[in-house]
């Protein structure tokens, strides 16, 4: 399998997008929010005592690596990653403050690259 790789804004973005649609509440058991949660709280808690540049400089230059990805996930991430997409269009399209067309184009490129990786045949680790 190919390696997952997101900026540590989109991981960000994708587990802060889950937190909050939860409200509070348990994620089902076989969500992506599980699966992530410990790396997502350990690596807010590095963000949060960055001066703020150094915070700014991982957020938008650092990755993280996904190594092994179940097809369910993917497929939820795929779905969080096309929220963010109508979200920015939508701030685009309401000509509000925090729109950012840049911001769009990179969501738009992580879900053409997130659908191609889906759609793939061989994404997979083989079980032997």
């Amino acid at each position: 399998m190919e390696k997952l790789e997101f900026s540590v804004h989109e991981f960000m973005s994708i587990m802060g997008y889950l937190d909050e649609n939860l409200a509070g509440k348990n994620a089902p058991a076989g969500s992506v929010y599980n699966e992530w949660y410990a790396q997502w709280k350990a690596l807010d808690e590095r963000l949060e005592e960055l001066p703020m540049m150094e915070r700014a400089d991982m957020l938008f230059d650092g990755k993280l690596a996904i190594n092994a990805i179940t097809e369910p996930h993917l497929e939820e991430v795929i779905g969080i990653v096309e929220a963010q997409v109508a979200l920015h269009e939508k701030l685009i399209k309401d000509k509000d403050e925090d729109a950012d067309p840049d911001d769009l184009e990179i969501w738009q490129n992580r879900l053409k690259d997130l659908s191609a990786l889906l759609g793939s045949s061989n994404w997979r680790d083989e079980i032997s």
